[in-house]
This record gives structure tokens, sequence and C-alpha cells, in this order.
């Protein structure tokens, strides 16, 4: 069937190419309140693929954007996600803690998401691997420091990441909450090293 109608119809309830409409509708059988949420389905799907945020974030972002794809992803980029042992939501209001984000080599941000750590959980499962890199030459004010800084930027290039990360993954945790939250930092931290210079953890302390 060509839906010629449905695509007319489908087309004044959402911006879109003709071809696509016409997918849309084949994928449900002319169904246009089917067409239209799957359409939804499809971009929130694309929102999470392109940030690595959750479905529910993903939505409530997407339907404040009046359901514009390219906008949605561009403020989720420019927020950070919070990821702590507990796996609580990201607030309005944060406490002390670090943003986790990916730098060039100009020490530019890349258009990867930051990821924030409640201070609790940084100080107590990777401080000490954070820490035992030191003393390390921070390339923002071109010297070498002789700690970790936990009021300002903390710069890693790749080789001292790769260390840090070999470091959390022999160590022992017992506490499933614990392993999921290292997991993802580490996951986290190696998708950003694929295409940036340095990781910047930035303390708030």
């Amino acid at each position: 069937m060509n839906y010629l109608k449905e695509i007319q119809i489908l087309k004044t309830e959402l911006t879109l190419p003709l071809q696509k409409a016409k997918i849309l509708l084949e994928q449900t059988a002319g169904d246009i309140p089917a067409a239209i949420a799957l359409y939804h389905q499809e971009n929130i799907a694309t929102i999470m693929a392109e940030t690595k945020c959750e479905h529910w974030e993903a939505k409530s972002v997407y339907d404040h954007f009046n359901y514009n794809v390219e906008k949605a992803v561009k403020h989720i980029y420019s927020t950070s996600l919070t990821i702590s042992v507990n796996g609580e939501r990201d607030k309005s209001e944060r406490g002390m803690g670090y943003l986790i984000s990916a730098l060039d080599a100009n020490l530019n941000n890349l258009p990867k998401r930051s990821i924030f750590i409640p201070i609790e959980d940084f100080d107590q499962y990777l401080l000490e691997n954070f820490q035992s890199v030191f003393p390390l030459y921070q390339p923002q004010w071109d010297k070498i420091e002789p700690h970790f800084n936990g009021t300002t930027s903390n710069l890693f290039d790749l080789t001292t990441c790769q260390k840090i990360i070999t470091q959390l993954r022999q160590r022992t945790f017992t506490d499933e909450k614990v392993k999921i939250f290292i997991e993802k930092i580490i996951t986290d931290v190696e998708e950003k090293l694929s295409t940036c210079t340095y990781i910047e953890v930035y303390g708030n302390i």
C-alpha cells in the first residue's frame, strides 16, 4: 500500500521527510498513532545512543525541546551525568564532588559528556588511585604538581589514565554496588580516551 492519505496526515503531525513518513507507516501498517509513537521511540533511542544517557533523561529532555533531537543532544552534552555507588539520579543542587571531562591537546572540552562523582564515593573508592600517580606534570599550570588537588583542575594524559584503570581493575571490591560503580567509571573514562588527549578531574571541594 502507498498510504498517500496517511502520509499527508502524518506530515501535518510531524515535521519529517516524505520517505521517512512512508517508512513509519509501512512499519505500523498505516496506523498513524502507532507511527507517531514509533517516530518518538526512534528519536529517543538515537539520543540515548549518542549521549549514553538513560531513557528517562532522554525522554525528559526530548519532550522539553519539543521533540528536537539535535537540541536535546546538545543540552545533554552541556550537562554532566552523576555516577554514584547508590545510583542516584541527577539533582539540580549538587554537593561536593568531582567532575570528569575529556579535553583536547589545547585543553578545550570535547563534546563528550562529563560525569560527576560525589565526594564520598570518589574519596572512598577512587582517590588513592588518582593520588598514586603524583607527582605529575600539569600542562594547565606548566609545572609538576606534587599532589592531587581536590579544589581545582587535575589533568591526566592517556598513559597515566591507563595506569589508573589498571590499578582499579586489580583492586578487590566485595560490594556489588561498588563493583558496578567502578565499572561505570572505567567504561566512561575508556570511552573518552578514544578521542581525547587529557582527562580532567576537577574538584569543587
